[in-house]
């Protein structure tokens, strides 16, 4: 510069900011396999493929448990029918109406009715009702009635 300019040079007065140092540092070469994959890649894809074949453990095993106990429940429900199939068939045995009139004549003594022992009513004529009518008193009698039933408990 020269001198005049150097006069009102006024960056001469500004305060001075040094620029900070940059330092380029070289980055780290990645870590690669063999087979260019990384190795947090190979071993995420691990687990990811552990956690399916755990999963379909599980789910195989929950299945054999679902169909021993639908296996069982079968056979409940086949011992249960038959069962009812035999109940249903002692119940029409004694419900029978031979059983009933065997259990009928032989232990409480009963019998067929006789043609005697029948007596038939004629329905035929119509219902009547017949109303009786209350003879009604007025309060003169009543007075009179109570007085007679006064001196008849007097007199005895």
């Amino acid at each position: 510069m020269t001198a005049a300019n150097q006069a009102y040079d006024l960056s001469r007065y500004e305060a001075k900011t040094e620029k900070p140092k940059v330092q380029v540092v070289s980055r780290a070469e990645p870590v690669r396999s063999v087979m260019g994959v990384r190795p947090i890649t190979a071993l995420l894809c691990m687990c990811l493929v552990v956690a399916s074949i755990a999963a379909l453990l599980y789910s195989n095993a929950k299945l054999t448990e679902v169909g021993d106990s639908l296996n069982a429940a079968s056979a409940r429900l086949e011992e249960l029918q038959a069962e009812e199939q035999r109940l249903n068939t002692e119940l029409e045995f004694k419900l029978s109406n031979k059983n009933v009139e065997e259990i009928a004549s032989r232990q409480l003594g009963l019998a067929k009715l006789e043609k005697y022992q029948v007596d038939y009513i004629d329905m035929s004529s119509e219902d009547v009702v017949t109303l009786r009518q209350e003879k009604t008193e007025n309060v003169w009698d009543q007075i009179g009635n109570v007085i007679a039933k006064i001196q008849s408990y007097l007199v005895a």
